[in-house]
């Protein structure tokens, strides 16, 4: 494509695109997707946008632009490649440049995360005047988005936009212009979160480089642990950890990110001095880093050392030393009595687990063998939902929906997806729709179709200008609408003819 512009640095791919609308004259967000991706069903994802193998077909072959370059300079995805292992890593990478539908976010585990990106995308009103100055034009950033850096290092506190991350449009790109960004004033920001900032600029600007695993990132909180005399043998004093975070960031702050440590033994910090069995978000690991390391240091540095650690090989608890052939006989007889009486589930948590433990650590090869022999099924739960019962009830919420949204004509199309966002168990409903027969039929009956909700746009466009006296004609009624002539059903077509006779 001729004239698609190049992203800035450090400029989310999500504002070239919109940016690329703003140039073209493009208003509608349809045809903006149409003519960006030739698929008008993409939705506009600001953080980890998919299909980038289109995004970068778009530009000419000496330009050397690849999807992954676009991966990791103009999208967020560098927070959580280097954290998440290198298998995990490349299926992500395959999933956002390939054409197919992504979970993505379910998948980075940035869903499960303590930390919860801003609900607005959000600018610093000092950077967005350099930028007019040596632009002419302004553009969001990538370190303005991230949860943590709330401030720049320079100007102070960022801006929240009235643009939502997840928009209800979730087609649109949002330029960053005058419009979008709301004056405010930029009170100076704490220290730590300049300090954060700084950081975060220095991960998302990170060449491709070795990912260490979970495991290796593990070892690290370990040593790093002892290396402060943190540790008692190979034991972490996790309480003398919690006292050296809370020390360097403060209670206030860390309170502020609901990343406060708890007095529970599954705390996240504790986690993270522990064997890693999931991945902890960029957040989690520089707070500890910030804590533990000496000012200076690189994140480069710390992500290859840790890349290149050995844990040291466990050893084998296989070879055991010649056990009492007496002891051995009296476990297995007791073991064998539970089971008689329990089942080979229920003995374990009926007062023989220390002699099931004793068994799995000396006769494994026997006590798998006779466990074999002695499962007792367990009884099938009855079903905790009346599916008659929530077919009913919800019917009703959706029938008391569409009363009150029926006269709304600045409504959003009354699509299935509509109805369900409305409703508690959204995920339940949608997944049983089989056994919900009322809401089936409700759904048939009255959701609203795409030349319907495009007649509703262009009559509220006619009924504001008939109140107001004005006269419209053809093109200004579907440029307020937001319609063009060749996303026009032919019913709506049809209902145009007849408002103005042609």
């Amino acid at each position: 494509m001729l004239g698609f512009p190049l992203p800035y640095h450090d400029e989310l791919l999500y504002s070239t695109i919109a940016r690329h609308g703003v140039h073209s004259g493009i208003v509608s967000p349809k045809e903006l997707l149409q003519d960006v991706y030739g698929d008008t069903r993409v939705i506009a994802t600001s953080d980890l946008p998919g299909h980038l193998n289109r995004i970068a077909a778009l530009y000419p072959e000496k330009n050397g632009i690849t999807a992954s370059d676009l991966l990791y300079q103009n999208t967020l995805f560098p927070l959580y490649a280097f954290f998440m292992g290198e298998a995990r890593r490349k299926a992500l990478v395959q999933e956002l440049t390939s054409d197919g539908k992504s979970a993505v976010h379910l998948k980075s585990g940035a869903a499960a995360w303590r930390v919860k990106q801003p609900e607005y995308l959000r600018y610093c009103p000092g950077c967005i005047k350099q930028q007019e100055h040596a632009l002419g034009e302004c553009y969001w950033r990538r370190d303005w988005q991230v949860a943590g850096a709330d401030s720049c290092p320079i100007h102070g506190s960022l801006i929240d936009s009235d643009i939502h991350r997840h928009d209800v449009h979730r087609h649109q790109y949002t330029p960053l212009n005058a419009e979008t960004s709301i004056p405010a004033e930029q009170k100076p920001g704490c220290w730590q979160s300049d300090l954060i900032a700084q950081s975060i600029r220095e991960l998302l600007n990170l060449k491709q480089i070795a990912v260490p695993e979970l495991v290796q990132w593990g070892y690290w909180y370990k040593k790093l642990a002892a290396d402060h005399q943190l540790n008692r043998g190979s034991q972490v004093r996790h309480e003398q950890v919690e006292q050296k975070v809370i020390a360097f960031w403060g209670v206030d702050w860390l309170t502020a990110q609901k990343l406060m440590p708890d007095s529970g033994e599954s705390n996240w910090l504790r986690n993270m001095f522990r064997k890693h069995r999931k991945a902890f978000s960029y957040l989690e690991h520089l707070i500890v880093l910030h804590a533990f390391l000496k000012p200076g240091w690189k994140m480069a540095d710390v992500i290859t050392f840790v890349a290149r650690l050995q844990p040291k090989a466990k050893t084998s608890t296989t070879a055991q030393q010649e056990i009492d052939q007496t002891r051995l006989e009296d476990y297995r007889r007791r073991w064998l009595n539970a089971l008689e009486k329990h089942g080979t589930k229920l003995a374990r948590l009926n007062g023989y687990g220390d002699v099931y433990a004793w068994l799995y650590r000396y006769d494994k090869t026997w006590l798998i063998e006779i466990n074999q022999g002695h499962r007792i099924p367990l009884l099938r739960h009855r079903p905790k939902v009346s599916w008659r019962k929530r077919d009913v009830d919800t019917v009703k919420a959706l029938m008391a929906l569409r009363n009150e949204s029926e006269c709304i004509l600045d409504a959003p199309r009354l699509s299935r997806n509509w109805y369900l966002n409305q409703l508690k168990h959204r995920a339940s409903l949608e997944k049983h729709l089989e056994l919900l027969p009322l809401c089936s039929l409700f759904f048939d009956r009255y959701c609203e179709s795409i030349f319907e909700y495009q007649i509703r746009r262009i009559s509220r466009v006619v009924i504001k200008a008939v109140l107001a006296g004005d006269v419209l004609k053809r093109w200004q009624v579907l440029k307020w609408s937001g319609l063009s002539e060749e996303r026009l059903t032919e019913e709506a077509k049809n209902f145009l003819k007849e408002l103005f006779g042609i």
